[in-house]
């Protein structure tokens, strides 16, 4: 049997988790996952938050359920930011993607990503600095606009549950994701001319 489903998009101005907000939502989502369905009864997008990419490269972070809703994509954004993403599954969050600026590039604040350790990350190597953690990941860039120095991209997925194959699935999207925030920010180290 074919798997239907519907794909819902709607814009939303949301604002970016703090580390507490991070630590609560992965608790959350984590509770439940634990009760969700196993088959994916919804079709998958054709791109990952409007960033072109191959399927079998995202498809791994989309749970079984039976309605995807995709809140907003960066191809809904503005020109500077905030970024971001959000997908939901059956009313419920898994995948966000938020790009924001940050202090001055290189500083090693940057990498702190709330509640994981930076030196349990795995370096992702690319045109982009970039970290992963089991469901989370880290880019940073220098970009030099409005009021931003650095421009970090920070990603949360639930799935996949496993640790390895989730440290794999966001080291092959974090850069595709970082490189179209990268496109779209008016950035001084960027411009022609």
């Amino acid at each position: 049997m074919e798997a239907t489903g519907r794909v819902k998009a709607m814009s939303y101005e949301g604002r970016t988790f703090g580390k507490v907000g991070a630590v609560l939502l992965t608790m959350t989502l984590t509770t439940v996952a634990c009760g969700g369905s196993a088959e994916r009864e919804y079709t998958l997008p054709d791109n990952l938050c409007g960033v072109e990419m191959d399927e079998e490269l995202y498809a791994p972070l989309f749970p079984g359920g039976s309605e995807l809703w995709v809140r907003q994509t960066f191809a809904d954004d503005q020109e500077l930011p905030p970024h971001r993403c959000e997908l939901l599954v059956d009313d419920e969050l898994f995948f966000e993607a938020d790009a924001t600026g940050t202090g001055p590039f290189g500083d090693e604040n940057s990498w702190d990503a709330g509640p994981f350790d930076p030196a349990d990350a795995e370096v992702v190597s690319g045109e982009y600095e970039a970290r992963v953690w089991p469901g989370y990941a880290l880019s940073l860039a220098p970009c030099t606009t409005v009021g931003l120095d650095t421009m970090l991209l920070t990603v949360e997925a639930e799935y996949p549950g496993d640790d390895e194959e989730s440290r794999q699935v966001l080291s092959e999207v974090i850069l595709p994701l970082m490189a179209v925030v990268m496109e779209k920010t008016p950035c001084e180290e960027h411009a022609d001319g």
